[in-house]
């Protein structure tokens, strides 16, 4: 099977994905990401840390959320709470880790 190659750049890193897939669909599955990530760049634009690490993180855990709300895996109400503390120590762990 033929596998197909995309070059792609995302927060300055640039590499080449391959797969055997549709080369219409890596493409979109590599837009859907870097589009991700300039959303976490501009939702913390006034944030003082820019850092490419913590902001493909969270571009991660947002496409991850959007993954399970979409297989119907939503958290109930009271999950919410919980799962928004979580969010925030992870968020506050890779800070301090940064430093």
């Amino acid at each position: 099977m033929e596998k197909n190659s995309l070059e792609v750049n995302i927060l300055g890193s640039a590499f080449t994905i391959q797969s055997s897939g549709d080369p219409e669909y890596l493409q979109r599955v590599a837009g859907y990401l870097k589009n991700k990530v300039q959303e976490i760049q501009q939702k913390y634009a006034d944030n003082t840390t820019q850092d490419p690490t913590k902001i493909s993180l969270l571009a991660g855990l947002n496409v991850v959320d959007e993954l399970f709300r979409c297989q119907g895996r939503e958290p109930s109400g009271t999950d919410n709470g919980q799962i928004e503390r979580i969010t925030e120590r992870l968020i506050d762990t890779i800070d301090r880790s940064l430093l």
